[in-house]
């Protein structure tokens, strides 16, 4: 019996030799984190951002945080994405490996004249992945990828990886996935604003050296598959009071001598009939008052906290018209629920004018309790 089982487990041994065989070990690729992509002269400028997983795992551990972890940055150029590509490739100290890219980041130029190009190479791409972060910008990509994280921490703790916790306890506009653009490019109506960043420097100091740190600025405006231009985190203010994920927005009143946090701001769409459509904005939300200088009475905060929200979405309102794109997606509620009442070209025809009234109502639940 013992001498039939010794061909069976040869061959066992053979066949677990053979799988392991194939498998790479992690250490022994290039993982890219950033693939960053610029378009001059005729031909595409790559940018890839690779991060030392080893390291990543000791600052995790709460181990080593004494040195910065280091920063990979690898450029080349080509007429197509994939030229470019496979001329890093060529160049490349150990195996470049894609599967793990957390982030897109494309710059204006790519976004104004490459955006198809970069969408197909995407879909075609086995590797890449729709749940990336998508950004755009108009600074120096590779200054981007360079950009510091607190404490030393790897760039995976920056805006351009983890942008959960800025819009979680400061909402400025929507940080969105690359499936939720792509969901909205071919829409009829409506647009779509891809974040945009860039390096801000000298707001915090390390050893009293200024740091580079990444931040958002603003955004791009992508309406039926073309680009409408780029838009300020100002200008976009109006955006976050019909946003469906907008948990903490700090505001402040009377010359900054009162601070507010507006709690989950519920805005809402009604579409009037006539010849075109026309609308009528409403936000309901609750607010704390964190800081109140003078003790200004609540009423008087309440009616003043309208008034900027109001104020706020008509500056949007008025970029819209001066961009000839529908910022605040206001047409999509007709054309989704209503198609059959105008057609599109009707519901496409958006400006600020066919906005009747917009009516904000401030709840204000708490008030600041002094230490005593």
């Amino acid at each position: 019996m013992r001498i039939k089982l010794y061909p069976i487990i040869s061959c066992l041994i053979l066949v677990l030799a053979g799988c392991t065989g194939g498998v790479k070990e992690i250490q022994n690729q290039t993982y890219i984190t950033v693939l960053g992509l610029d378009y001059s002269k005729g031909e595409f400028i790559l940018n890839t951002q690779a991060l030392n997983f080893s390291n990543i795992a000791k600052q995790e551990g709460g181990a080593g945080l004494q040195q910065s972890a280091p920063i990979l940055i690898g450029q080349s150029k080509g007429k197509s994405i994939q030229a470019a590509i496979s001329k890093l490739e060529q160049n490349a100290a150990l195996p470049l490996y894609y599967g793990h890219v957390n982030t897109l980041l494309l710059s204006q130029s790519v976004l104004e004249k490459k955006l198809p190009s970069v969408i197909e190479f995407i879909g075609q791409n086995p590797s890449l992945r729709y749940n990336c972060w998508l950004y755009g910008t108009n600074g120096d990509l590779k200054e981007i990828l360079l950009g510091e994280g607190f404490f030393n921490f790897p760039s995976l703790y920056t805006l351009l990886h983890r942008p959960e916790p800025l819009y979680r306890e400061n909402f400025i506009m929507p940080i969105e996935k690359y499936n939720r653009f792509i969901s909205k490019y071919y829409q009829a109506v409506g647009s779509y604003m891809i974040p945009s960043v860039d390096i801000k420097k000298g707001k915090f100091l390390k050893n009293k050296k200024p740091m580079n740190i990444v931040t958002l600025t603003g955004g791009y405006a992508i309406s039926q598959q073309k680009y409408k231009g780029w838009v300020n985190k100002q200008d976009l203010a109006g955006i976050k009071w019909f946003s469906k994920h907008a948990p903490n927005v700090p505001l402040s009143l009377f010359k900054e001598k009162v601070s507010v946090i507006i709690k989950n701001p519920k805005g809402s769409i009604k579409v009037l009939n006539g010849r075109n459509p026309s609308y009528e904005l409403k936000v309901k939300t609750h607010a704390v008052i964190v800081h109140n200088e003078e003790n200004i009475s609540v009423n008087k905060i309440e009616k003043e906290l309208s008034q900027q929200i109001k104020n706020q979405i008509v500056k949007t309102l008025n970029k819209s018209d001066e961009i000839n794109a529908d910022l605040l997606n206001i047409t999509e509620k007709p054309y989704r629920y209503q198609n059959k009442t105008w057609d599109k070209n009707t519901i496409n025809n958006f400006k600020k004018d066919l906005i009747k009234d917009i009516t904000v109502k401030i709840i204000i639940d708490e008030t600041i309790n002094y230490k005593r």
